[in-house]
């Protein structure tokens, strides 16, 4: 039989067939192929997304038993402070095991996803970490220095136990800081919104202890040498008075010279400011913004050190004046107000006055309640003469520094009283030795001059008085940062206002003592004047300064690289005036607003102000 010509026809299985056919099974192959990536794909995703859920709750217990945590050591709760820290170490270890895995390592390599993963990631390595290393370390420390073995006891703090524990504190800050930068490194922006969120609560949780350990490591590493423990050292008290404003609170009407030796703190001296006032010249070459701004009284009387708000500058002006004028180079400066005194007293308990008519009128007594009014207006009425002022002054400053050096009341109390001051801008500390004035420079402590804190720009709001009186007293103060606006560079303008009223009855005027009012010469009895300045911050400006009514415009100079302007009030009885500025602030500053203001005879909270400009 003749065989058929497939190119004839026929049956269909040649060549062209079976070509069809591995075509097919070629697409079969790869649709199962590409179904079974699906599957992965969405058997992958949810399981990190089921991971993800499970390390979020666990991140969200560890973050909240971080503060839990810094409670019960504050309140001195052994048992629950234990109980914390093994529950903040089984969440912290749940969550990074959540976050391990396969999954995650191919995730992190998807993009827009991929920072999402790494910084839950990291979130979960940061909390393992501080929980498994850190902490530990700082509670073993804890043991070590409690506040109780802080306490003075027959006028001396022990000081070997803070020796002990400064490896272990500083060592956990160090980690507790590396956490802080790595977080700082994720890049919040490209986050989802619900991961942002998370992710910045926890931020903000290290953040909070990392300003707990640096705290606890600068103090480990200062309170000794500053304190004597390596040979004595002595330091000059300057007691500011409210009642005459000072851009860093008010004139230094007291001056205290201490001695610490090993842990003992006696009073060795004590001048009144007046009597280191009105040197015939400078003590040191001032700057052209400090001649524009203070004149040359900054550096010729120690009444007016405190014109400038750069205390660590007017505190080296202090030393200077004291070698100059009594002989001796002090260790450093520390200064404090009546606000100091009153929140100490809050803390140690009542003090006796000095017997006399002070003490006559008010009870004997001078209390938390009562020391801001006694310090600050009743001794101006009803000692006239200004030598009893003084001598006044310097025994309640040395009452109220025997107590706190005596150990009266809870230690614990004693160490927030002080700390509560230190953020009011009440209580201030320099050191003339370079390394350990480096230790204070970025601490609520320094006082210094500064136009940023970490990513926040910092607007300055100070007071001088001009009055030459103790008016101050009767100044209310008020400040708000209000409105801001963005710019499209990113940048942002803030809007300032200072309300400054003078409360003083005009019935009270004709009563009140020629020391309180001034003689008339300098301004009309029973008005004040006040030098306002408002400082800009790091890589702003200060576009504008308005008076109520007044002409708007600015005279500005610079200090420590900031731009200040200056603008002078003056006010009668009764009367309120408003100075308005416009400040800018650059993009690199995006955090909220920071107001540092002097600090006066009440306290005030102004609220951080913040807006994202992009």
């Amino acid at each position: 039989m003749p065989v058929r010509d497939a190119a004839a026809g026929g049956s269909g299985h040649g060549p062209a067939h079976l070509s069809g056919r591995r075509r097919a099974r070629h697409r079969g192959r790869w649709l199962l192929v590409a179904g079974v990536v699906v599957l992965a794909a969405l058997g992958m995703a949810w399981w990190l997304l089921s991971d993800a859920r499970t390390a979020r709750a666990e991140l969200f217990e560890a973050a909240a038993l971080v503060s839990e945590l810094q409670a019960d050591v504050l309140a001195g709760d052994d048992a629950s402070v234990d109980s914390a820290v093994a529950a903040l170490q089984a969440h912290a270890e749940a969550a990074l095991d959540a976050t391990d895995g396969p999954h995650w390592a191919i995730a992190a390599r998807v993009p827009w996803v991929g920072p999402n993963v790494e910084a839950v990631r990291t979130v979960a390595v940061v909390m393992d970490d501080l929980a498994h290393d850190a902490v530990p370390t700082l509670l073993e420390a804890t043991d070590v220095v409690d506040p109780s073995a802080l306490a003075p006891v027959d006028g001396r703090i022990a000081l070997d136990p803070l020796v002990e524990a400064a490896p272990r504190v500083v060592a956990a800050d160090e980690a507790v800081q590396a956490a802080v930068a790595r977080m700082d490194a994720v890049d919040a922006e490209a986050l989802w919104p619900f991961v942002a969120d998370a992710f910045e609560e926890a931020r903000q949780e290290v953040d909070e202890v990392s300003v707990t350990t640096a705290t606890a490591s600068r103090a480990v590493r200062l309170l000794p040498p500053m304190l004597g423990r390596d040979g004595p050292r002595t330091y000059l008290v300057l007691v500011q008075n409210n009642a005459e404003l000072r851009a860093t609170g008010g004139i230094p009407g007291s001056i205290l010279l201490l001695r610490a030796d090993n842990g003992g703190v006696e009073i060795l001296d004590h001048r009144s400011g007046g009597s280191l006032g009105d040197l015939p010249a400078p003590v040191t070459e001032l700057t052209d913004a400090e001649m524009a701004l203070f004149g040359e009284d900054l550096a010729a009387d120690m009444r007016d050190v405190t014109f400038t708000p750069d205390f660590p500058r007017g505190a080296s002006i202090a030393r200077q004046i004291w070698a100059q004028e009594v002989g001796g180079e002090v260790d450093g400066v520390v200064s404090v107000d009546p606000g100091t005194l009153a929140l100490v007293l809050g803390a140690t308990g009542p003090v006796p006055m000095p017997p006399g008519a002070v003490a006559d009128v008010t009870g004997g007594q001078l209390t938390a309640d009562n020391a801001v009014e006694v310090l600050l207006s009743t001794v101006y009425l009803t000692l006239l003469d200004p030598r009893e002022q003084d001598e006044f002054f310097a025994q309640t400053a040395a009452g109220v520094f025997g107590a706190l050096v005596g150990g009266a009341g809870e230690p614990s109390a004693t160490i927030e009283a002080l700390a509560q001051a230190a953020r009011q801008g009440r209580l201030l500390v320099w050191s003339a030795r370079e390394g350990e004035q480096a230790l204070l420079a970025d601490t609520v402590l320094s006082g210094a001059l500064r136009g940023e804190a970490g990513d926040s720009p910092v607007i300055g709001v100070f007071l001088n008085d001009g009055s030459q009186a103790k008016m101050s007293y009767y100044l209310d103060v008020s400040t708000e940062v209000g409105g801001q606006t963005c710019a499209p560079d990113g940048s942002r303008l803030v809007e300032l206002d200072v309300t400054l009223t003078n409360t003083v009855d005009p019935a009270l005027v004709g009563t009140l003592p020629t020391y309180v009012t001034g003689s008339g010469t300098v301004v009309p009895i029973g008005e004040v004047r006040t030098n306002v300045l408002v400082y800009a911050p790091t890589g702003g400006q200060i576009e504008d300064v308005t008076i109520m009514n007044d002409v708007p415009g600015v005279s500005s100079q610079v200090q420590n690289g900031l731009p200040v302007v200056g603008k002078t009030v003056q006010l009668k009885p009764g009367q309120s005036v408003s100075v308005v500025a416009t400040i800018s602030v650059d993009r690199v500053h995006r955090g909220p607003v920071v107001l540092r203001t002097s600090p006066g005879r009440v306290v005030q909270d102004v609220p951080l102000v913040g807006v994202q400009c992009s």
